[in-house]
């Protein structure tokens, strides 16, 4: 899959100020980090002609990570995400 979204050097800066685990503590992020970071792992494939080692690695580490997660809990926040989503589609938000 062709992939050409490249995100400004000063964003990633500020990206080092903040740890997953900073994110996933915070309610307004944490449906919605397990539920990206879960399709990143599924879908991970279909962007292997644009990975490199460092992007398997980071890869194997998330997917231990998701494996961590019970069942129930990474269910939960798919579904909360799919709720919200429905939410904002019933609104005309998106």
């Amino acid at each position: 899959m062709a992939y050409d979204i490249t995100l400004p050097e000063e964003s990633l800066e500020l990206a080092d100020q903040y740890t997953l685990r900073d994110l996933l503590e915070c309610p307004a992020f944490q449906a919605f980090l397990v539920s990206a970071i879960g399709n990143g792992v599924r879908h991970f494939d279909k962007f292997s002609d644009v990975v490199d080692d460092r992007d398997e690695l980071l890869m194997f580490r998330l997917a231990k990570f998701m494996r961590s997660i019970p069942y129930s809990t990474r269910n939960a926040c798919f579904e909360k995400v799919g709720l919200i989503y429905k939410e904002w589609k019933a609104r005309g938000v998106i």
